[in-house]
């Protein structure tokens, strides 16, 4: 799960800060080092494919992976700091498909912290957009943050991050990548020679719990053929080359209140051709938590459409209800299950179950 911040929920007490093993802490330097182990079984069920309008049988199987990482900052003077850190993820030998289960780098950075002049990083981390906007709804463990085609992660950034009070402010730029892969809802994928990119989000959030944020990104593509989009709706698989550019704008809003949080996202995206109409997609998400004691209740909808501008109508690529359930034995150890109520034709309800250990 990508990571966002419940101030009041248990979720939170198993981001990676919180559990980080303080290595070094002398002379304004620290160095921390955190990590997780996750085990998680899905349960079984057909998926359906419109193209050969055919059912395909997936087997329950149990799936594990490892994330290990490290911070550190060193103090320059009464303001400013020297930060970085660095966060890889591999999964088991026979988990998930062959490419995950290679040493993968989540977050990779080097910058400085300046107090209130705000944090300047250089690496690979979350975007601005998704830290002000996608964040909000990513509360679940596998079925949420669906309905949105953000691509990730993006190494090569530069990135300012500030905060003012209630007022926050994120930017970066994003450096050519000519090895561009995308594949982060299962219903998109962008693949190709991504020649530069931009982001920006901007939060603000009251006193009394309301959260309200506006995030825009976007990306330009080169090379022609070798730029790509697919996307799955719910009556087949589009494939076009020819990419040159995808835009994504989205408003958010959360609310807390005692043990209850809330959260609703709307997202558009646009992706531009070179001899071809552009195709548009738009997505909503709603999340909802309640936590009492070690107990978090979780509930939230995800349902996004795509279109061919001038040749076809909105069509479903998401639509689903998700319900959870998460257990904290402590603040390094959960366990939880979810399970995913599908809205599209054909299509089998899925469940998943699992346990986490942060340290």
């Amino acid at each position: 799960m990508k990571k966002t911040i419940l101030a009041i929920a248990i979720p939170a007490l198993f981001a990676s800060a919180a559990n980080a093993a303080v290595i070094y802490d002398k002379d304004g330097t620290t160095f921390d080092v955190y990590g997780r182990v996750h085990a998680q079984y899905y349960g079984e069920y057909d998926s359906y494919d419109a193209n050969t309008d055919t059912s395909t049988k997936n087997d329950g199987e149990l799936k594990t992976y490892a994330r290990l990482g490290w911070s550190g900052r060193m103090a320059l003077d009464s303001i400013w700091s020297g930060i970085a850190k660095t966060e890889w993820q591999i999964a088991s030998e026979n988990s998930y498909e062959a490419e995950k289960r290679e040493v993968k780098a989540r977050h990779i950075y080097a910058g400085f912290d300046g107090s209130q002049y705000g944090q300047f990083l250089f690496g690979q981390t979350e975007t601005a957009f998704y830290n002000a906007t996608v964040a909000k709804t990513d509360i679940f463990e596998d079925y949420g943050d669906m309905a949105n085609v953000y691509d990730g992660r993006q190494e090569g950034q530069a990135i300012y991050k500030g905060q003012w009070g209630g007022f926050g402010f994120q930017t970066g730029y994003i450096t050519n990548n000519s090895s561009y892969d995308s594949n982060y809802t299962g219903w998109s994928a962008v693949e190709g020679h991504m020649d530069k990119g931009y982001t920006v989000g901007a939060t603000y959030d009251f006193d009394f719990g309301l959260g309200l944020a506006a995030g825009y990104e976007s990306k330009s593509f080169e090379d022609g053929d070798k730029s790509i989009l697919v996307i799955t709706t719910e009556v087949g698989t589009f494939a076009q080359t020819n990419l040159t550019d995808k835009d994504d704008w989205a408003l958010a809003a959360s609310y807390t209140y005692a043990g209850f949080y809330f959260a609703g996202l709307y997202n558009e995206s646009k992706f531009k051709f070179d001899g071809f109409n552009d195709v548009k997609v738009r997505g909503y998400e709603l999340a909802a938590s309640y936590n009492v004691d070690a107990w978090t209740l979780m509930a939230g909808y995800n349902r996004s459409e795509a279109k061919i501008k001038n040749v076809s109508s909105y069509e479903d690529t998401t639509n689903h209800g998700v319900l959870g359930v998460q257990y904290a034995f402590n603040t390094k150890l959960k366990a939880y299950t979810e399970y995913k109520i599908q809205g599209l034709d054909h299509q089998d309800d899925e469940w998943t179950a699992g346990m986490q250990y942060n340290f």
